[in-house]
């Protein structure tokens, strides 16, 4: 009689022990899902932040450097010239926007594409042949590139 009982003990701690190891894993498991999340949403946040900022520089740059001209008006709007079109890329409300012209045709910073989320974004002429280009994020980072223009003010077009 005294196995039979000591069999059912030794069952019943075994079983115990087992849940009690199951219910530790558990819990780990909800604690590394939640600092994973938390983590994930913290990254993802600050990348959506530096990617728009930091996209909408490069972009701008991109295109001053592919172009054969430019002039940077006096409220920050940037003209491009190419050969038989040009561009605007001009801010209006955190968004930065781009819009085609006919050559001869006169720029106007209104219906343009979006292009990119850019905050605190600003162009401006630095030294007698440089462009500056700058935005900032959401967390204050700010991104800044200078460009050498081969045309400050245009092409005669």
């Amino acid at each position: 009689m005294n196995k039979l009982g000591s069999r059912q003990l030794t069952d019943t701690v075994s079983s115990a022990g087992s849940m009690v190891l199951f219910l530790i894993f558990t819990v780990c498991c909800l604690i590394i899902i939640t600092v994973a999340a938390s983590a994930y949403g913290r990254i993802s946040e600050n990348y959506e932040d530096t990617f728009n900022s930091a996209a909408a520089v490069r972009y701008v740059t991109n295109k001053l450097r592919s172009c054969e001209g430019a002039e940077v008006l006096p409220d920050g709007d940037i003209v491009l010239y190419f050969s038989g079109y040009k561009t605007i890329i001009y801010e209006r409300d955190g968004m930065l926007y781009e819009r085609l012209f006919p050559a001869g045709a006169e720029v106007s910073p209104e219906g343009g594409e979006a292009v990119f989320r850019a905050e605190n974004y600003s162009a401006m002429l630095f030294g007698s042949d440089m462009i500056s280009v700058s935005a900032s994020g959401n967390s204050g980072d700010i991104f800044t590139a200078y460009c050498h223009i081969p045309d400050i003010g245009g092409l005669d077009q």
